[in-house]
């Protein structure tokens, strides 16, 4: 009997820490931004324009994403949080990566990433890398930086 118990106790404890184990491989913590809260609807709404409702947010795995929809149906607007390599392979698929001041030494600016029609901004910052993401239209350099702006001191 003590012999079984002593198996059963070998067994749980053994259990116990291979779950603590594969929990910190897999259950990595993402960086702990919450993507929203990177720029107000307020600063959206006056550099691209009036928001059909309230931006949503989620979560793909390490990455946490906030998506702004617009009453034109037109615009869109994305921004997504990655742990800080991200900005590694973001730079390895972009075309032609432009270099950006003033948002840190390795933001850049790069246009139509995975063959869609959006200009996309890259900022590593800490443990973070933040993208922010807008449809193309006129002025979306211009609207994207100003907001890129706004948002590289808040995180």
């Amino acid at each position: 009997m003590i012999r079984v118990v002593h198996y059963l106790s070998i067994f749980v404890v053994s259990v116990f820490m291979m779950g603590i184990w594969v929990s910190s491989l897999v259950l990595a913590a993402p960086p702990a931004i919450e993507p929203c809260k990177i720029v107000t609807i307020a600063e959206v709404e006056q550099i691209i324009g009036k928001l059909k409702e309230a931006p949503k947010s989620g979560q793909e795995g390490e990455a946490a994403w906030c998506n702004y929809e617009f009453a034109n149906g037109k615009d869109a607007f994305e921004i997504w949080v990655f742990p800080a390599s991200g900005i590694d392979r973001a730079r390895k698929l972009a075309k032609k990566p432009v270099q950006l001041k003033g948002l840190g030494d390795d933001a850049f600016m790069n246009r139509g990433m995975h063959g869609l029609d959006y200009v996309d901004i890259f900022i590593k910052k800490g443990s973070a890398t933040v993208k922010l993401s807008l449809h193309e239209t006129a002025g979306d350099e211009d609207k994207l930086k100003a907001l890129a702006q706004k948002a590289v001191g808040r995180f």
